[in-house]
């Protein structure tokens, strides 16, 4: 290699690095400051009826909890369905308990019978939407856990201009070295981005909670406008934003209590996402990388005779950097730090490289143990869209 070329090389490594360090400072420090932003953003100041919805599949762990603290919400007015497509499965049983336990609350379980889109999660949904009783529908996951004030503070960004509210899911209760990995992905480079976005008044379809008025659902195209497609949040976003709607990131993060991982099952999850985004957002998908440390290190690596340091000692200290960076953050926000977070990251950013590559080979992803075509040929009941 020439001389010219290996200092170009050398050049494009630097500014690479660059790019990839302070895209990491800019997003560690919105992700402090995105809640105050947000905070001052929400200024609506409605309280309509909410029909709170529950998909339901697998009992998991922190499963009772999470269901649980739906029904121990501060809002007015809201009654709540939990759908699921096998009404004798132990989630199910556990939802009934659940729900005799709260004699007070309006609750029902509804059995989803739709088999027609491409998401599973869409099937589930479509009885507990279309027969909700009230229009603004706010729909969870399963392993979400509420705060008592978290409708109603979600509330107050369902302003008349906006379409659909989400919230930033953090991770928590991670129970062993698969589950840190996932948080350390969920809470680290894929936080950070969305924390960002959200502080300079961006807005994602990202599917934890989403809050909405079936009006404007049905308006957007209904079932029609999301079935298509395993990333049923960002579609449903898109459609809403086609007419005039913004989606928008709440000051309340998303807490999703991760228990006990399996390998497989973190590497499967994460790869659908990847090749979700791979097929609706392209562009930011090529991108990804730029947010992850193993490219910067290798690039730290490739700068090393510019900062006129051995490859290895450069690697080292963008390592080093990175991991500093993503600890403080960790302690200021009150997530957890384990001694094994210099491992969790290692395995962190292997993963995630493994991931990226493998998205742009693969439409087929697993959901639920069920393989599916992430690209899936759906066909909406149309004719039953207006309810």
């Amino acid at each position: 290699m020439s001389s010219d070329v290996l200092h170009l090389f050398e050049l494009i490594c630097a500014v690479y690095l660059a790019l990839s360090l302070g895209l990491l400072l800019l997003s560690a420090i919105a992700t402090l400051i995105q809640p105050t932003i947000c905070a001052r953003r929400a200024r609506w100041r409605e309280t309509p009826p909410v029909s709170v919805v529950l998909p339901v599949k697998q009992f998991e762990e922190g499963f009772e909890a999470a269901q649980e603290s739906a029904l121990a919400q501060t809002y007015p007015d809201y009654d709540v369905t939990a759908a699921a497509t096998d009404p004798t499965s132990p989630a199910v049983a556990k939802i009934r308990e659940i729900f005799a336990r709260h004699p007070e609350r309006d609750a029902r379980i509804l059995q989803s019978t739709a088999r027609f889109a491409a998401s599973p999660k869409v099937d589930n949904l479509y009885a507990p939407f279309m027969e909700a009783r009230r229009d603004v529908i706010f729909m969870k996951d399963s392993n979400v856990l509420l705060d008592p004030g978290d409708l109603a503070e979600h509330m107050r960004h369902l302003a008349p201009d906006a379409g659909l509210v989400c919230g930033i899911p953090i991770a928590a209760g991670a129970t062993n070295i698969a589950a840190e990995v996932e948080a350390g992905i969920i809470n680290g480079p894929h936080g950070r981005v969305l924390f960002l976005a959200s502080t300079l008044g961006q807005g994602f379809g990202v599917g934890k909670i989403m809050l909405f008025r079936r009006s404007d659902f049905l308006r957007a195209g209904g079932f029609d406008a999301i079935a298509h497609t395993v990333g049923e949040d960002n579609a449903l976003a898109k459609s809403l934003e086609k007419i005039g709607l913004r989606c928008v990131f709440s000051h309340r993060q998303v807490r999703q209590i991760l228990g006990r991982r399996a390998w497989r099952d973190v590497y499967q999850r994460q790869l659908r996402w990847s090749v979700v985004r791979r097929a609706d957002e392209l562009f930011s998908f090529v991108l990804e990388p730029i947010c992850q440390a193993s490219p910067a290190i290798v690039a730290a690596a490739g700068a090393a005779p510019l900062l006129g340091v051995s490859s290895c000692v450069a690697a080292g200290a963008a390592f080093s950097l990175w991991l500093m960076v993503e600890t403080a953050l960790s302690l200021a926000k009150g997530w957890r730090v384990s001694w094994t977070a210099p491992a969790v990251f290692a395995l962190r950013e292997a993963l995630m490289l493994a991931v990226w590559l493998h998205a742009w080979t693969t439409t087929r992803v697993v959901w639920a143990n069920d393989r599916i075509d992430a690209r899936g040929a759906a066909t909406p009941p149309s004719k039953t869209l207006e309810g």
